[in-house]
């Protein structure tokens, strides 16, 4: 097989792996003020469980470097799959909020390992033809994410959370044992044993690249932050806050999904013509505008008209979609850049902050919700992208290669 005939054999199987990864995701999120409720859960300690995950997470992004670089991305990608599913389904079987940190935890380890693989395929891929790839591999997960939270909300009233996540994640696994068979080999990873164009994993990351990286960290964690709370909060929000039913509560997140879906199908070749750090600047400050308004109008009609209420919140979440649709891949991309610098221990590095600061944020924003109204503590989301767009200029190309590697 030509190397061409691998890269577009792996373009396709990258895509569709991505979408039996959102699987899981989009199926748990509508139900997850179901599994808060069942719990007992108030803000401060339900908050506080799901952002123990960030420590998983966290260990995860770590042993994503060691294991990429000793077994190859592939091979960690199928082996570390099915865990999710398993940490995934066991939400639905907490019984207490404190068993609901531990499944976080364990779910955050395992997507973590799983997603440095996956993205360090991506960034490969994208190197060998030659063009912008990965926003529409993260695009695929928006379709799974966003397909399974439509199908999660509609059959709330007809079946538990257990239940399907069972069903869902059966299909998950089925799918992506099957198309992620296509993956490049471990001959195309970029951390061979033998490449001295390549930095050691024994030597020290030059503090100049270090410091690149913590800037791109910072960027990644305000987009991550926001989508992560359309995750953590809509149903939550729809439903306790603004008096909406079970199933439609669930309608919020899979506008979100659409629209990031969406935009993400269309940002390669918007990218391709104005650059990265244009439309993910553009994007986000559109998006975080939007959002603002959107959110600002729901809380203000939530107690006379429960209807409108719900699509200004379906409205707010369609900004915040767009706003972060090309964030995450875009900032992986700029820390896979630098020359000299294996993908997977770049990524590894910004995991690591990533994570430590998702678990700061998210607990002490549970806390804030708990004082202050949900809603208002929400604003913030919008601020966080505005502020991401500010540090959309270490994306532009040659910012990496004032940080490549001397050898």
């Amino acid at each position: 097989m030509s190397p061409d005939q691998t890269y577009n054999r792996a373009n396709l199987a990258i895509r569709w792996s991505f979408l039996f990864m959102g699987l899981p995701i989009g199926t748990l999120i509508p139900r997850l003020a179901e599994i808060k409720s069942g719990v007992s859960a108030a803000n401060g300690s339900y908050g506080t469980a799901i952002a123990i995950g960030g420590l998983g997470a966290m260990l995860g992004n770590y042993l994503g470097n060691q294991l990429v670089h000793k077994y190859g991305s592939r091979f960690v990608a199928q082996s570390t799959f099915v865990f999710i599913l398993i940490s995934n389904i066991s939400n639905a079987l907490a019984p207490s909020v404190s068993w609901l940190a531990v499944v976080a935890f364990a779910g955050g380890l395992t997507y973590s390992v799983t997603n440095i693989a996956m993205n360090t395929q991506g960034i490969i891929v994208e190197q060998g033809i030659g063009r912008s790839f990965l926003p529409r591999g993260h695009a695929y997960w928006s379709i799974g994410a966003m397909t399974a939270a439509v199908v999660s909300s509609l059959a709330a009233p007809l079946c538990t959370p257990l239940q399907a996540l069972l069903i869902m994640n059966f299909f998950s696994l089925i799918g992506f044992l099957i198309m992620s068979r296509g993956l490049l080999s471990t001959q195309f990873d970029d951390q061979p044993q033998d490449d001295p164009a390549q930095l050691s994993r024994h030597e020290k990351i030059p503090r100049t690249a270090l410091r690149f990286l913590f800037i791109i960290s910072v960027g990644q964690w305000l987009a991550v932050i926001a989508e992560i709370s359309v995750g953590d909060w809509s149903s939550v929000l729809l439903h306790e806050h603004f008096n909406i039913a079970i199933g439609p509560n669930g309608y919020g997140f899979a506008t979100f999904m659409i629209v990031q879906l969406v935009t993400r199908l269309r940002a390669p070749k918007l990218i391709d013509k104005h650059g990265l750090d244009t439309v993910v600047r553009t994007f986000g400050i559109i998006g975080g505008t939007g959002y603002l308004l959107g959110l600002a109008l729901a809380t203000n009609t939530h107690e006379s008209n429960p209807q409108l209420t719900l699509i200004f919140s379906c409205v707010a979440y369609a900004f915040i979609g767009l706003g972060v649709a090309t964030m995450p891949a875009a900032f992986v991309v700029a820390a896979g850049r630098i020359p000299g610098l294996p993908s997977a221990r770049a990524l590894m590095v910004t995991g690591v902050a990533i994570s430590l600061m998702n678990v700061i944020s998210r607990i002490a924003f549970a806390y804030i919700s708990q004082i202050i109204s949900l809603p208002l503590a929400l604003t913030v989301m919008g601020l966080a992208l505005f502020a991401a767009s500010k540090l959309a200029y270490v994306l532009h190309p040659e910012k990496a290669q004032e940080h490549a590697i001397q050898r």
